[in-house]
């Protein structure tokens, strides 16, 4: 079928270059005619066909159009312009130099005419070359993703070559996410045949360029070369094409050279990716520094108190009041529950920080969520004064129910010990088109205005005239749990007085009742 299409395409480009010749030199004889009967170039009619030697030349393929037709126009003079007219005659004084002479001056012309076109077709082909390795050189620096870098170099393959085109990224006998772009249905069945999966194996393990020429298995219909460097093969691409010039040594070189470029992107992707690994290492490693810090500084408060108060009953216990003993047991009460709520968080933010760990989203009602909250935040704080405000609105939000109200505790809990206010606190919840949005308003001393960039980093941070145990902790532990998410926290001063802290929960959910 190839070799067919081949052969009709060559009579076709034939019989183009025949009826070119013969339209050429047609139109010569006619002007050469005209030119004769007005007498004004009768003597040199030899240049009339030599111009039209040389425009055969410039619209026909090869040089054997243009000597042809150079025997051609000797013919034509010496049948129509020489005497005897309409007949030959070859042995006319002066005659042969002249034929030879423009036998010469027509092929020298015909030979400089070809070889001009040859190098204006390399040259053109040589700058789409560069404009192309420009061009995908500066679509692969921006190209972010494996994903991304591969469909790029699918495309321009492809497209510059007019052929169908596979990547593996990896072993081929392994790498079942490869891509491919296909120019006929056909070379899916052909890419995914046994020999060729066998020729693009090869070319891996040996990093060389596979071919029919080159594979044991000789009918092989795909080219594949290597991406690769001296001491990394990346993968392979595999190209395939009815046209037979992609085998050619040139192209073939410059495949070459659009592979190191796909290498480089690789490269630098894998780097980014590497980067971007030791970045989440080095953030891991900051909350840990962090969360210990906090934890140590939060702990040693209450342990303190429940050392100096458990020591006091057991030293003193005859001689104190029952008041005294009361109030000494309320404190170890008080700080054990404190102690309690520590462990919760940091049972929570293990849970969020754990590589493992899977955080089961279902759709909850946001007002029975602030309810339990309400709930158990005043079981702990009987005397606080809280007022809630939700929508009638009934909304459901994707959302992991324990872990949103150990947010909202820990957040009612910082108001209520650390804003040193009497009055009420305002736990406020509004929607808009994408989020529900989760306010706690207190009436308080405020923030420290130089700390509240840092407030959610985990480190142990008092409030202003603030003398109890920090805040720091929870408060990590919140921006854990929003951020999974995928939510926004923040915090800020009241112009009135007191602070704001202000969460977001987006009302719909990438992935329900599966880890994000």
């Amino acid at each position: 079928m190839k070799k067919n299409n081949f052969n009709q395409f060559h009579i076709l480009l034939f019989f183009s270059d025949f009826l070119k010749t013969i339209l050429i030199l047609f139109i010569a004889t006619i002007l050469a005619f005209t030119l004769v009967r007005l007498s004004a170039i009768a003597d040199n009619i030899f240049s009339i066909y030599i111009l039209a030697v040389a425009l055969i030349s410039v619209v026909t393929s090869g040089y054997i159009w243009g000597i042809f037709s150079s025997f051609l126009g000797i013919f034509s003079v010496n049948y129509f312009f020489t005497f005897p007219y309409n007949a030959f005659n070859f042995l006319l004084a002066g005659y042969p130099p002249a034929f030879f002479s423009m036998l010469v001056i027509s092929t020298i012309i015909s030979t400089l005419t070809v070889k001009i076109k040859k190098q204006a077709l390399i040259f053109s082909e040589r700058e789409k070359q560069a404009e192309s390795l420009h061009d995908i050189t500066k679509r692969l620096l921006t190209a972010t993703g494996m994903d991304n870098i591969r469909t790029l170099a699918l495309d321009y393959f492809s497209n510059f070559y007019h052929c169908s085109v596979i990547i593996y990224f990896g072993n081929p006998s392994i790498d079942q996410n490869y891509g491919m772009k296909l120019l006929t249905a056909q070379h899916t069945s052909i890419f995914e045949n046994q020999i060729e999966k066998n020729a693009a194996q090869f070319c891996y393990d040996t990093s060389v360029v596979v071919g029919a020429d080159t594979f044991s298995q000789t009918n092989i219909k795909g080219t594949y070369l290597p991406i690769s460097t001296d001491d990394t093969v990346f993968g392979v691409i595999g190209l395939l094409s009815e046209n037979e010039g992609l085998k050619q040594p040139k192209t073939l070189d410059f495949l070459g050279i659009m592979t190191s470029q796909l290498i480089l992107a690789i490269e630098r992707q894998n780097l980014f990716e590497k980067q971007q690994k030791i970045l989440v290492e080095t953030e891991k490693e900051k909350m840990r520094s962090n969360l210990l810090r906090a934890v140590s500084h939060d702990l040693r408060t209450p342990l303190t108190c429940i050392v100096f108060s458990a020591t006091t009953v057991l030293e003193q216990n005859t001689t104190l009041s029952k008041q005294q003993f009361q109030k000494l047991l309320n404190d170890i009460i008080q700080d054990a529950q404190w102690l309690i709520h520590m462990v919760e968080n940091l049972l929570a933010v293990t849970r969020i920080n754990n590589e493992h760990a899977v955080i089961k989203k279902q759709q909850e009602a946001v007002e029975e969520i602030v309810a339990a909250t309400m709930v158990k935040i005043k079981k702990r704080f009987p005397d606080a004064q809280i007022k809630a405000s939700v929508p009638q609105e009934f909304i459901m939000i994707p959302m992991d129910a324990t872990l949103i109200m150990q947010v909202l505790i820990n957040l009612l809990e910082n108001a209520i010990v650390h804003s040193h206010s009497t009055e009420a606190i305002l736990l406020d919840v509004v929607y808009t088109e994408q989020y529900a949005i989760f306010s706690i308003k207190d009436n308080g001393v405020g923030l420290d205005e130089n700390e509240i960039n840092h407030i959610f980093d985990g480190v142990s941070i008092e409030r202003t005239g603030d003398s109890t145990r920090g805040i720091g902790i929870g408060l990590s532990i919140c921006k854990s749990i929003i951020f999974a998410h995928k939510g926004t926290i923040s915090a800020e001063n009241n112009k009135e007085g007191g602070a704001t802290f202000r969460f977001t929960l987006p009302k719909k959910g990438e992935d329900i009742n599966h880890g994000e």
